[in-house]
């Protein structure tokens, strides 16, 4: 009687006709079958499972001799290049190509310690890289956290597997001068905002506006929306009556890994928001509405908001640019598209905004990371409370004496 038929990759026990069993076993990612013969059910089951551990002492041994970078090839290009996003796996890429691998990529996964890493952070702290062809910098807290956590994950993965016994990352700290310090964020002050808004809508002599789509500024300021979550943003989505606007698409700008063509980046427009918050409906306040509609007067026939003549959407790169024109007008120091959403939150803070309505508003995950970002806002907001308290008790005071 034939033995039950096991899961594929499990192996197989059965008997055949002439009363003698049979192991077949197919090794995962091996196009060859294992085949044996014994003489009893049991005896077959028995064999099956010193395949198994033939297999996996085999493979074990052979992935031992490989380098950390061919071990965390086979994690990132093999795994996580399905499971992330490619703005997302972009930057993972990124990561382990210029920190992991410059610094460990070449020890072999049997020799590798906590030390090897440990020695990797350590390194990063203290170096510099070349920002430009004029200025170096030292690597943020961010991007050395995300070397670590790229190793401590690709381990964790192999451990899981069977590949591997042992996570290097287990027993490395980072530096205390490493530690998170009260945020150094760009945001913009009233002041500034003001003149940024009015350069915004600035017309030539003839009425003519010196930026075509600089009301796009007003509008990042008025809702607080990411530049990929604007490019993305289509006029089905507006609704004007409703004064509110769906957010669900956005256009990030990926490597191009198409080798036929010979673009180093592409532009990508994807049916979904950074994270599930993110997909969010957006209220808009009667400027927001007013910088809409302004728009619409340039780009309503096309079908994104943010699109040039011709129909063809925006890049980043081009917003970008205008806001740092904008700023150099306005006797600003010029800084990245982001920190209008800075000043957003900033602004919501000062008028006394929650964290967790301010979270819900800029589309955050959990307002944990709400509040890592603008701790030194919501501590500001806090001395300002205290200050309200002061004053009306003070006045109490006086008031009965």
């Amino acid at each position: 009687m034939a033995g039950k038929k096991r899961d594929y990759g499990e192996g197989t026990v059965f008997q055949r006709s002439d009363g003698r069993w049979v192991v077949r076993y197919k090794p995962e990612g091996s196009t060859k079958k294992i085949e044996k013969y014994a003489k009893t059910e049991s005896e077959g089951k028995k064999i099956l499972r010193e395949l198994k551990k033939d297999v996996i002492r085999n493979d074990y041994k052979e992935i031992q001799k490989i380098s950390v970078r061919t071990f965390m090839d086979d994690w990132l290009y093999n795994i996580k290049a399905i499971e992330l996003k490619p703005k997302s796996f972009d930057a993972l890429e990124c990561t382990v190509i210029n920190q992991v691998y410059k610094n460990i990529g070449d020890i072999q996964i049997n020799a590798i310690t906590a030390d090897d890493v440990q020695a990797m952070i350590n390194k990063l702290v203290a170096e510099e890289y070349e920002y430009s062809t004029t200025e170096k910098k030292h690597y943020t807290y961010s991007t050395i956290k995300k070397a670590y956590n790229a190793i401590n994950a690709c381990f964790k993965f192999g451990i899981i597997k069977g590949k591997v016994s042992k996570n290097p990352c287990v027993g490395v700290v980072l530096p205390k001068n490493l530690k998170r310090k009260v945020s150094d964020i760009r945001f913009f002050e009233q002041a500034e905002i003001d003149l940024i808004c009015k350069e915004s809508i600035a017309c030539y002599k003839n009425g003519r506006q010196i930026y075509r789509l600089g009301y796009a500024i007003i509008l990042l300021l008025s809702t607080g929306m990411r530049i990929a979550e604007l490019l993305g943003l289509k006029w089905s989505n507006v609704n004007f009556d409703n004064k509110t606007i769906k957010v669900t698409n956005t256009i990030v700008l990926t490597k191009n890994r198409d080798k036929k063509t010979s673009k180093k980046y592409v532009k990508l427009e994807q049916d979904s928001t950074k994270t599930d918050s993110s997909d969010r409906i957006i209220d808009l306040n009667d400027t927001a509405i007013n910088a809409l509609q302004e728009i619409f007067k340039i780009n309503g026939n096309q079908a994104h908001v943010m699109a040039t003549e011709s129909g063809k959407v925006i890049g980043a790169k081009n917003i970008d640019r205008m806001l740092r024109n904008i700023l150099v007008k306005c006797n600003i120091e010029p800084c990245g598209v982001h920190a209008l959403r800075h000043s957003y939150a900033s602004m919501l803070f000062r008028n006394g905004v929650d964290a967790k309505t301010v979270s819900e508003l800029l589309g955050h995950a959990d307002v944990a990371f709400t509040y890592n970002v603008y701790i030194h806002l919501i501590k500001e907001q806090k001395r300002q409370a205290a200050a309200v308290i002061d004053k009306a008790v003070s006045i109490s005071t006086e008031t009965v004496g």
